[in-house]
């Protein structure tokens, strides 16, 4: 397909979410390399406080001792000297941790905004083609599938995250206190205030923006020095995406766990309250407690969520360690059988299993962006003889198997503009059933499929004449093309 390279604004926006997220930087501002920041000046910060304290205890002692009225007044003024030096210590220290706040803060109400919609209805338009974005402008094929993975993982996983615990509250299927209060704030504050005041909503500030960081964090303790160390190894010359023996896996879950669970307890924390009511800043204090505490069991209870709060995060995970693999065995054509390992991750007890289901119900296995190769039907409907291309694109397929895409192909010709299908298992190239249909077709008219619908030689050369799917990354390389989620007739095929 020929046209002009580049991207739309929503492509642009989801990459430089990217960016903020994870990205090696001369400025270092992104909520990675925050993080590493604050774990390299964790030592030199407890040094600093340690020796503070240290001159205070001295001084005090030597005030202690002191019967010598002039001597005492000067010993009193430098304990109160040293006091106010380890205050401003401390100020500075938490200045930072501040600002680490509200990057990180703004980055989740800006992804919020992303997602948002007026509507349940938008809003899954919004995350269909966020998802599906980030699915397409990930590599398939090529060395750098594990790093680029890695990066786009953490937003991937947020808004699954997102959208996920929305159909709970939803459907009043998640047994939370904290987060079932929140939603009942939020439906009166949408009645008193109106959609136009959302960011100020209790559940839009008090529950998604936290599970929004919680699911940006969540792998955030393996940049700590102590866990890169076993990932890079001395020389840090070692592949990071390697499998790891039993033992060090277990050493790096441990850091991972205890340096996340610090990174967003000290090195994030509380934000802290700007007035002048002491009633106000009492209630102020207690929600930002109670808002980390919800942060905190997220994370730890994802670990062994069990039938709790933690698989918001945990199930996400699994689906994502899939979708977007850093494992060298990673194969394009083997993401829709993530559903396998969902099933068995919630038949050995890893998370509940009716969470699982949940998600693979709004999700289908088959994943946003994906590239599904079928065969088309004719007006009769009798199969056509030929394949042409389709990319999903949209939430809550009628069955898990049969996802709602968008054609980019008719008459074996591309087309920016086109109208969405339901594809049937029968007439889908990912089951075996269906490519045997074409078995009684010819060689040569294979070749002319393949002809029409390859933009190159080694395109050809490298794929089957019968596809289970193709890899959708270069046509979406043009903006005209990024438009998958307009509004379109589905028919089904």
């Amino acid at each position: 397909m020929q046209g002009k390279m580049g991207d739309s604004s929503h492509t642009r926006t989801i990459k430089s979410f990217i960016t903020r997220i994870q990205e090696h930087s001369i400025v270092k501002d992104s909520l990675y390399e925050s993080a590493i920041q604050y774990f390299e000046s964790l030592p030199e910060h407890d040094k600093k406080i340690a020796f503070a304290e240290a001159q205070i205890a001295d001084a005090q002692d030597a005030l202690d001792q002191c019967e010598n009225t002039g001597k005492k007044a000067q010993l009193e003024d430098k304990v109160n000297k040293l006091k106010s030096h380890l205050i401003d210590i401390q100020k500075e220290i938490d200045a930072e941790r501040l600002v680490r706040l509200e990057k990180a803060t703004q980055l989740a109400m800006d992804i919020m905004h992303e997602v948002q919609g007026k509507s349940p209805a938008e809003m899954d338009v919004n995350i269909a083609r966020f998802l599906g974005t980030l699915l397409l402008i990930s590599p398939t094929e090529g060395k750098q599938i594990a790093k680029i993975n890695q990066k786009h993982k953490h937003l991937y996983k947020a808004v699954l995250t997102i959208k996920l615990m929305h159909h709970l509250v939803e459907q009043n299927a998640l047994r939370h206190d904290f987060v079932k209060k929140k939603y009942q704030q939020h439906q009166k504050f949408l009645i008193d205030k109106g959609y136009e005041a959302i960011d100020d909503s209790p559940f839009r500030k008090d529950v998604e923006i936290p599970v929004i960081i919680a699911a940006l964090c969540q792998d955030i303790g393996q940049f700590h020095p102590d866990a890169q160390l076993i990932l890079k190894g001395e020389e840090g010359d070692q592949d990071e995406f390697r499998m790891l023996d039993k033992e060090d896996r277990n050493n790096l879950l441990k850091i991972n766990y205890t340096q996340t669970l610090k990174f967003v307890t000290h090195g994030l924390g509380m934000d802290r309250y700007r007035g002048n009511s002491k009633e106000e800043k009492i209630e102020y204090h207690q929600n930002e407690k109670d808002k980390l505490t919800f942060v905190r069991d997220l994370l730890k209870q994802s670990v062994n969520p069990g039938d709790g709060i933690g698989n918001l995060l945990k199930v996400p995970q699994v689906y994502c360690s899939v979708v977007l693999s850093t494992k060298a065995n990673y194969a394009y054509d083997a993401l829709p059988r993530v559903n396998v390992v969902m099933e068995k991750g919630a038949e050995v007890g890893a998370y509940n299993k009716k969470v699982s289901q949940t998600l693979m119900s709004i999700l289908g296995i088959f994943p946003q962006g994906f590239g599904i190769a079928y065969i088309p039907k004719d007006g009769d409907g009798f199969d056509l003889d030929r394949y042409e291309y389709a990319i999903v694109n949209k939430l809550y397929p009628p069955n898990i198997e049969t996802p709602i895409c968008r054609v980019v192909t008719r008459g074996l010709t591309f087309n920016t503009v086109s109208i969405n299908n339901v594809i049937s298992k029968s007439n889908n190239l990912f089951y075996n059933n269906t490519r045997n249909k074409l078995e009684k077709m010819s060689k040569q008219r294979l070749q002319e499929i393949l002809m029409s619908l390859s933009s190159n030689f080694e395109e050809r050369r490298n794929q089957d004449l019968i596809p289970s799917c193709w890899h959708p990354h270069d046509f979406f390389g043009t903006p005209r093309a990024q438009n998958l989620w307009n509004k379109a007739d589905t028919q089904k095929n």
